[in-house]
C-alpha cells in the first residue's frame, strides 16, 4: 500500500469512526431524533450538492479498497542484479554479490572489521565497504589493493560489472582488542 492509500485510508477511517459514534449515540437515545431531522429531510428534500459529493467520494474510496482487497500480489522476488544472455535471465541477489565483495576484502591484509552495502543502479552498480583496518598498513596501500581485489573477484565469481568501488575507514583498531580477540576466535 502505497503513502496515498494509507493517507486516504486514514482519514476515512476517521470519517467511518464519526460516523458510526453519532449512529450509536443516535439509536441509544444519546441524542435527540430532533437533532437530525432537519439534516435528513435535507438529504431527502431534493438534489443537495454537498451530500451528493461526500456519497459519492465514499463510495469511491470504498470501491477502490474494496477492489484493491483482491489485487494478487506478486510474488516478492529478492533484489538483485538481473543479466540477460542466450539461455534466459539470471538474477544475482544484493546479499550475492555482499558475501563475494566481503570474502576478498577480508584477504586484504590489514583489514579488521567491514559493513558492506551494495546498490544496484542504472548508472552501474556501486559497492560501499566501512572498513576498520589494523593501522600498520598504509592506507593508501590498503585501500587500493582493497578497491583492486573486491573489483576483480566480484566481477569475476559473478560476471557483474562494477563501476565504482568505495572505501570509507571507519577506525583503526586498538592492537591489544584486535589480539584479544583474535585469541578468543
Amino acid at each position: 500500500m502505497n503513502l496515498f492509500d494509507r493517507f486516504i485510508l486514514t482519514i476515512y477511517s476517521f470519517a467511518l469512526i464519526i460516523l458510526s459514534c453519532i449512529a450509536i449515540a443516535a439509536t441509544s437515545g444519546l441524542l435527540s431524533p430532533d437533532l437530525f431531522r432537519p439534516y435528513v429531510e435535507q438529504m431527502l428534500s431534493g438534489t443537495n450538492w454537498a451530500y451528493l459529493i461526500v456519497a459519492i467520494i465514499f463510495l469511491v474510496v470504498s470501491l477502490r479498497f474494496f477492489f484493491s482487497s483482491f489485487r494478487s500480489q506478486k510474488p516478492k522476488t529478492d533484489r538483485g542484479i538481473r543479466q540477460r544472455n542466450d539461455l534466459g535471465e539470471v538474477n544475482i541477489t544484493i546479499q550475492t554479490i555482499t558475501t563475494i565483495a566481503e570474502r576478498a576484502a577480508r584477504r586484504v591484509k590489514g583489514v579488521r572489521d567491514m559493513k558492506t552495502f551494495v546498490k544496484a543502479l542504472e548508472s552501474g552498480n556501486i559497492i560501499t565497504l566501512r572498513v576498520s583496518v589494523d593501522g600498520e598498513t598504509p592506507l593508501p596501500e590498503l585501500t587500493q589493493k582493497l578497491q583492486q581485489d573486491v573489483k576483480d573477484q566480484v566481477e569475476g565469481i559473478a560476471g557483474v560489472v562494477i563501476s565504482e568501488v568505495t572505501v570509507v575507514v571507519t577506525e583503526v583498531a586498538q592492537q591489544e582488542n584486535y589480539a584479544a580477540r583474535k585469541r578468543v576466535e
